[in-house]
C-alpha cells in the first residue's frame, strides 16, 4: 500500500483540511467535521487491483454526511462507526462488514434524506471501491443487503479476512497477471456472499467472464506499450475485435474504454509519484494532445492532472 496522506507533522487544522481534501479527491465526496479539530490526525493508504480501489484509512472521530454522486459499492471494513440510514440506526464496528451503495446516497437525498454517521472513537477502516458494473455482471444486488450491517460470521468472515491480507501485502508489491487474478477473486466472494444472503446464484466463471478476463490481463500486459489499440488486444486473445466489444458493452464499455480508463489509472500514479513532466507521461501512454489528456483525466477522476499532482506535493511539503 503507498501512503497517500499523513498528519503526523501538520498542524491539527491544517490536517482536517488537507484529509478533507485528499479524500474527497481519491475515494469519494462527501462532507465530514470533526469532533475535536484541535486533537485531529488522520492516515491515509492506498493500492489497486485494476479497477477496484484500496483504502486502509486511520482517522479521528468524526462526523460524515454523503455528498458524492459516486455509482460505485463501497465494501467497509471498520473498526466502529455509528450509521444513520435513511432514519435508521445501526452500529458497524468490528464484527461486521458494510456493502455501501452510493447511488442509494443519491436516491435518499432525492427523498429528502441523507446518509450520515458519526464514529464517536478513533477508526480504522479498510474500504474496497467497487465499479457497480463490476460485480453487477456477476450478481444483481438486493436493497436487502446493502447500507446495513452485515455480521462476519462464515462467509463474510472469510471475505474480511480477505481484505485484511490485500492491505497488508500490498497490491503494488503484486504482478500485474496477479492484481488482475485477486480482483476476479474479490468479485467472486462479495458476489458469492451477496447471493448467499439473498438466495441467489451469482455467475461466476462463465463463458464470457473467461473471455473478459484474459481480455484484462493482456490489457494489463501491455499497458506501456503507446502502440496497443483495440485490435492489437484483440488479436492477442484469440477472439474477434467484435464479439469481445459486444459481451463489454454488457458493462457499459468497450475495449477501447477499458484501455483508456487502465491508462489513465497508471498516468495519475505515475503524475503523484514520480517527477515527471505531465506531458511526457500523457505521451508515453498515447496522449499527444495536452487538452485532450486533461479532459479526458478530468473527466475520469474529477480532477486535472496538475491538481492531483499539487495535491500529494502539499503533503510533501508539509511532511518536509
Amino acid at each position: 500500500m503507498q501512503r497517500i496522506l499523513t498528519t503526523a507533522n501538520l498542524t491539527p487544522r491544517a490536517a482536517f483540511e488537507f484529509w478533507y481534501d485528499v479524500a474527497c479527491a481519491k475515494i469519494i465526496k462527501h462532507e465530514a467535521k470533526p469532533l475535536d479539530r484541535n486533537n485531529f490526525h488522520a492516515e491515509l493508504m492506498g493500492g489497486a487491483l485494476a479497477d477496484l480501489s484500496v483504502f486502509s484509512t486511520k482517522i479521528a472521530p468524526v462526523t460524515v454526511r454523503s455528498s458524492g454522486d459516486s455509482d460505485d459499492f463501497f465494501l467497509m471494513l471498520p473498526s466502529i462507526s455509528l450509521v444513520e440510514v435513511s432514519e435508521n440506526h445501526f452500529e458497524v464496528g468490528s464484527n461486521s462488514l458494510l456493502l455501501l451503495d452510493a447511488h442509494e446516497k443519491k436516491l435518499a437525498r432525492h427523498l429528502g434524506r441523507q446518509l450520515s454517521g458519526i464514529a464517536s472513537g478513533p477508526v480504522e477502516q479498510i474500504t474496497m471501491r467497487i465499479p457497480r458494473i463490476a460485480l453487477a455482471q456477476r450478481i444483481r444486488v438486493d436493497k436487502e443487503v446493502v447500507n446495513r450491517p452485515l455480521p462476519i460470521q462464515g462467509d463474510t468472515r472469510l471475505l474480511a479476512h480477505f481484505l485484511r491480507m490485500i492491505v497488508k501485502v500490498g497490491p503494488s508489491t503484486l504482478s500485474p497477471q496477479v492484481r488482475l487474478a485477486v480482483r476476479e477473486h474479490t468479485l467472486d466472494l462479495v458476489a458469492a456472499m451477496v447471493g448467499n444472503l439473498i438466495g441467489a446464484t451469482p455467475e461466476l466463471d462463465s463463458p464470457r467472464q473467461l473471455v473478459l478476463r484474459k481480455v484484462r490481463t493482456v490489457i494489463e500486459d501491455q499497458l506501456n506499450n503507446p502502440a496497443t489499440d483495440r485490435t492489437r488486444i484483440a488479436a492477442a486473445t484469440g477472439f474477434s475485435e467484435r464479439h469481445i466489444n459486444r459481451l463489454l458493452a454488457q458493462e457499459g464499455t468497450s475495449i477501447s474504454e477499458l484501455l483508456k480508463k487502465r491508462r489513465l489509472t497508471k498516468c495519475r500514479e505515475a503524475i503523484e509519484y514520480s517527477k515527471r513532466e505531465i506531458s511526457d507521461i500523457a505521451r508515453d501512454f498515447g496522449w499527444t494532445d495536452a487538452a485532450n489528456f486533461t479532459r479526458d483525466f478530468k473527466r475520469e477522476f474529477g480532477l486535472t492532472p496538475r491538481h492531483a499532482r499539487l495535491l500529494i506535493h502539499k503533503w510533501r511539503t508539509c511532511m518536509s
